[in-house]
């Protein structure tokens, strides 16, 4: 099960992802970070895994210049895979 929400602090648009990131919900977060416009976080503090094509969203949005938060250390090593971190984005803490 996936959950989102998302709140706007000051210039930033926070988006959380609760669960487990596959399938159907990709397309959803992809939405909700696509009509959140301005500069972005994913909090992904309670994110559990994700598949392939999740990763592969996280990776292009980590790159567009998303910051993503609070990822897990084994969900960190997921995102960043062989190639390591974009130069766009940020994986913080």
């Amino acid at each position: 099960m996936l959950r989102i929400s998302r709140i706007r602090q000051k210039d930033v648009t926070v988006v959380r992802v609760e669960g487990r990131l596959e399938g159907d919900g990709v397309e959803t977060l992809s939405t909700e970070c696509r009509e959140a416009g301005g500069a972005l976080e994913l909090d992904l503090s309670a994110l559990l895994t994700a598949d392939d094509v999740g990763l592969a969203l996280l990776r292009s949005l980590r790159d567009a210049g998303t910051t993503l938060t609070g990822a897990s250390p084994f969900l960190r090593l997921l995102i960043e895979g062989t190639a390591g971190a974009g130069s766009g984005g940020r994986l913080a803490g």
